[in-house]
């Protein structure tokens, strides 16, 4: 007959460990799903940044294969707030710029938390008057030197700035 010092104890786990444990999951669950918004935000951030530095080069690549002037511009709509930009094609026929209306250069409206502050040569370009469009990107290669702030108003306060010297690619600004 053999004598166990341990009595006989049941293996699995108690109530009081069970719900621990779900006390931490639910409170890590919660942590996440806080700071999910922030995660979502900065995604729209980038991939509209992205967008328009894609199009941008995009644009002037077929400015110079298809000998055409392009134009960009940034647009602000009423007294909302909201924040645009517009893509413009020279017509040599009626020797006006028109806007380029396929796709994917079609003029884009971003979300309010979005804004953008365009600037040549020091100078700050809000709206489009009648003329040629702030930044040209010609038929030559060449294109307008410019620096374009796209701003996260909204919590994050995320800023890019995309320029070129007018030679070189567009790209982004070291901050």
């Amino acid at each position: 007959m053999q004598i166990s010092f341990y009595p006989n104890f049941s293996r699995g786990f108690t109530l009081l460990e069970v719900l621990i444990v779900l006390f931490i999951i639910s409170l890590m669950t919660g942590i996440a799903v806080v700071s999910l918004p922030s995660f979502t935000q900065s995604d729209y951030f980038d991939r509209e940044s992205q967008r328009i530095r894609v199009l941008i080069r995009m644009l002037s690549e077929k400015a110079i294969t298809q000998s055409n002037d392009y134009g960009l511009q940034i647009n602000r709509y009423g007294g909302s707030g909201v924040y645009g930009y517009e893509f413009f094609r020279y017509d040599e026929e009626y020797q006006e710029w028109q806007p380029l209306n396929e796709s994917p250069f079609k003029p884009r409206k971003l979300d309010l938390e979005l804004s953008l502050s365009l600037r040549v040569e020091g100078k700050t370009f809000d709206v489009f008057a009648r003329g040629a469009p702030p930044v040209l990107m010609l038929s030559s290669g060449e294109m307008t030197p410019f620096e374009l702030d796209i701003r996260q108003e909204k919590k994050s306060g995320l800023l890019k700035t995309l320029n070129t010297d007018g030679y070189s690619d567009v790209d982004w600004l070291k901050q």
